[in-house]
């Protein structure tokens, strides 16, 4: 599908079509970026004195460590025109609870010369936007290169290809005479952009707000890709990515389009990473759905690293399209996966469309809130999604361990175009299968709309292996935490 944009627009960035299930999703154009302009700010923050929560990933979790203790990270896809916009974003991450911006480095231009050297003013107007992450407490997760700006045309999506602004292009002077050497080792494409790559990490590794790397965003629709050579790529750049800056984590993302099924087996990465933008609009249900076939299939961590609505345009977006939003967030913490929010749209890049813009995000600036308030104190090591039966009337998930879980459930009939919302939930209940053997549990209830305002408790006892959970009366939706007695 593709969308005509009035603005006038620069960097491309890809959107996929994914389904409930990620085997099965349909790639699409995502508006172009306008080239920022970043200049320093005007006094420079004492950056060692901004508190910095201690944020790991450690081998065999499945969540990052928050000063210590497991539970999901909130992360926000933020790119802008300039410094001040990117302020902007990152003060509303704050605000919303987000402490990590994965950030596409080509969002201000590519930042290479043809032989690969690195471009210091684009290198300097990062430093600048790392800096104000870092004032702000926020870590951030560059993503080095685009499928976009090494796609030759030669694919259905060609309308939205860079390469022939890409300074490795040959008929710019540079090495490539097609987007497909990087997949050949020894190129001196490959070896030059290695090179850039390897001088950035030099150039950041030592900043304490660098939460890991992302190889490549979407490298299955590089030109020329196969999954064994796109496999091989990124094993070969995350190599020399640890070589370089050991102990950090790596990843990669490739398009949703179900074709690769092994990518997320063989890559060398630490975690997974997944965009899903499913046509039908239910993002609550294709993020509960396909974290946990991914977490079943590859046994690796997953981060949702974009997602949206739709993949066309927030213009087009169903009626009352807060609700499934404010759903989606929701159901990023019962997913399993190690990450809440990853929008793109609402995010940042609505900021780029005509008929969005500034105003529209503003909707969506804390929507995550609730959900960060939810989960502070929850410690999720050893969480696992649940197995869960639900009455007719409700819908949701829910995730933890041996001695501890939380759930979220809502209106079963509150699906898009609609998002129509019953009145009242009544006489609802939900069956949780819990692993061990732990007989006595308590449930308290919170509000969704703030996330800790607690609306009962309940005592309920096991049989077998499952809860059987009375829901009290709600409206839309409604969290529980629960723990064994």
């Amino acid at each position: 599908m593709k969308t005509n944009f009035a603005c006038c627009l620069f960097l491309v960035i890809v959107l996929i079509i994914s389904s409930c299930s990620p085997a099965v999703a349909e790639p699409v154009q995502s508006p172009k970026i306008p080239a920022a302009t970043v200049s320093a700010p005007a006094s420079t923050p004492e950056l060692a004195s901004v508190s910095l929560p201690v944020i790991t990933l450690n081998p065999g979790d499945f969540y990052f460590s928050v000063d210590g203790k497991e539970r999901p990270v909130f992360l926000r896809n933020v790119a802008a025109y300039d410094l001040s916009d990117y302020e902007n974003f990152l003060d509303w991450s704050k605000s919303g609870g987000s402490s990590v911006a994965r950030v596409q480095l080509n969002a201000i231009k590519m930042g290479y010369t043809g032989s690969g050297k690195v471009d210091e003013a684009w290198a300097k107007e990062w430093d600048n936007i790392f800096d104000a992450a870092r004032s702000k407490g926020i870590y951030v997760l560059p993503v080095f290169s685009s499928w976009f700006d090494w796609n030759a045309k030669d694919n259905p999506y060609s309308d939205y290809s860079t390469w022939d602004k890409n300074k490795f292009n040959d008929a710019l002077g540079g090495p490539a005479k097609s987007p497909s050497e990087l997949f050949e080792e020894g190129s001196k494409t490959r070896t030059a952009w290695f090179e850039w790559v390897e001088a950035l990490v030099q150039r950041w590794k030592s900043r304490d707000n660098i939460i890991g790397w992302e190889v490549f965003s979407e490298v299955n629709f590089i030109s020329g890709a196969t999954e064994p050579k796109g496999v091989e790529f990124v094993n070969a750049a995350a190599g020399m990515i640890r070589s370089v800056d050991p102990g950090r984590p790596v990843t990669a993302s490739i398009a949703d389009t179900g074709e690769w099924k092994k990518f997320y087996r063989d890559a060398d990465i630490d975690f997974i990473n997944i965009h899903p933008y499913p046509p039908s609009a239910q993002l609550d249900r294709t993020v509960v759905q396909g974290v946990r076939d991914y977490l079943g299939k590859f046994d690796r961590p997953v981060l949702i690293g974009e997602s949206g609505l739709n993949p066309v345009s927030p213009n087009e977006y169903p009626e009352n399209a807060e609700i499934g939003v404010r759903h989606a967030m929701w159901a990023g913490a019962v997913s399993g996966a190690m990450n809440g929010r990853g929008l793109y749209w609402e995010d940042s890049f609505g900021l780029f469309i005509e008929g969005a813009g500034i105003l529209w995000m503003g909707k969506y600036k804390t929507a995550e809130l609730p959900v960060s308030e939810f989960v502070k104190g929850v410690d999720f090591s050893g969480f696992k999604p649940l197995t869960s039966g639900m009455t007719k009337g409700v819908w949701g998930a829910a995730a933890g361990n041996e001695s501890s879980f939380i759930g979220w459930f809502r209106d079963s009939g509150c699906e898009p175009p609609d998002y129509k919302l019953n009145p009242v939930i009544s006489g609802q209940s939900v069956i949780i299968i819990v692993p061990g053997d732990a007989a006595a549990w308590q449930v308290r209830f919170y509000s969704t709309k703030d996330g800790t305002t607690e609306l009962g408790v309940l005592d309920v006892e096991r049989k077998g292996d499952k809860l059987t959970i009375p829901l009290p009366d709600f409206s839309g939706d409604i969290a529980f935490k629960a723990n064994a007695k």
